[in-house]
């Protein structure tokens, strides 16, 4: 997008519809701060109403949200952080042990076949050397 000018002035012209709060159909936010640059903090029922609104949390997860909303625990923002934001899945030496022992059953398999095709084309050249040199024995005993 850096290189193409009509896209950066599209995104531009958007940029400016939203601010000016002409940004749809009220579906993005745009009452962050007024015009002064006063910044509004929502309040525990807007937030909750916010979430109750979202499609792809479980009744659960609400749940365990508005506990925590209305009843926030002691703690530092590290601890909620590291409570709630998991940078990836956690994996447990097990499933290292598993992953390793397929792949070695894959690796193992494979090798099987590799052997009985290299051991099936040897025994073939194998025997048409035996099949030349019989027909060599019966043609020098021929022409003896």
């Amino acid at each position: 997008m850096a290189d193409d000018p009509v896209n950066q002035r599209q995104f531009a012209e958007d940029v400016a519809a939203y601010a000016a709060g002409a940004a749809g159909s009220g579906d993005a936010p745009t009452n962050f701060g007024d015009p002064n640059g006063n910044f509004k903090m929502p309040s525990v029922d807007e937030v909750w109403k916010i979430i109750e609104q979202m499609d792809g949390i479980s009744e659960e997860e609400k749940a365990n949200l508005k506990e925590n909303l209305y009843n926030p625990q002691e703690g530092t923002t590290e601890d909620f952080m590291r409570r709630y934001a998991q940078t990836g899945p956690v994996h447990s030496s097990w499933d290292y042990v598993l992953f390793f022992a397929m792949i070695a059953i894959i690796v193992f398999v494979f090798a099987l076949f590799g052997y009985k095709v290299y051991k099936s084309l040897t025994d073939k050249e194998r025997m048409k050397k035996e099949k030349l040199k019989s027909k060599q024995a019966k043609k020098s005993k021929k022409t003896n």
